[in-house]
């Protein structure tokens, strides 16, 4: 398992992008110093700016097989409550049409929804939007 590198990089009118490099070890000291080297070499071909850079361990001991009739282009959006106050949008992508009820609505008291959003709650293991936590789930929607 190789250690990927993202990179954020931001322009003069303040817009983010980001590219992920994949390095040739799992050692993180040494993925640093590599990336580092990295970025000096592409700051020598780019006008923009290193924000930041992202260290991830690739683990594919969580891979499963992908569903049938399964469509990356197909997606739904679930609006959510923060517990800072503020309505957020969450995608999950490739969502199955099957959970969906008239007019593309996804009920959000779902059982599977509802155990994917509890790892968002104060006691959940995750936080969304700026470390944010989920305290109401309000609605979901296939996209269109």
């Amino acid at each position: 398992m190789a250690i990927n590198a993202t990179v954020q990089l931001v322009d003069s009118l303040g817009r983010v992008t980001t590219k992920t490099y994949e390095t040739e070890t799992e050692v993180l000291a040494t993925a640093q110093a590599n990336v580092a080297s990295l970025i000096t070499d592409l700051e020598a071909v780019t006008d923009l700016g290193v924000v930041s850079v992202t260290y991830s361990l690739k683990d594919d001991t969580e891979a499963s097989a992908a569903g049938a009739g399964s469509n990356v282009d197909e997606g739904a959006t679930f609006r959510v409550r923060l517990n800072d106050g503020f309505v957020a949008a969450h995608k999950i992508p490739g969502f199955p049409i099957s959970k969906a009820i008239a007019g593309g609505a996804i009920p959000i008291d779902d059982s599977d929804v509802e155990n994917y959003f509890d790892n968002f709650v104060p006691a959940g293991l995750f936080t969304l939007n700026r470390g944010n936590t989920v305290s109401e789930l309000i609605s979901g929607q296939m996209d269109k």
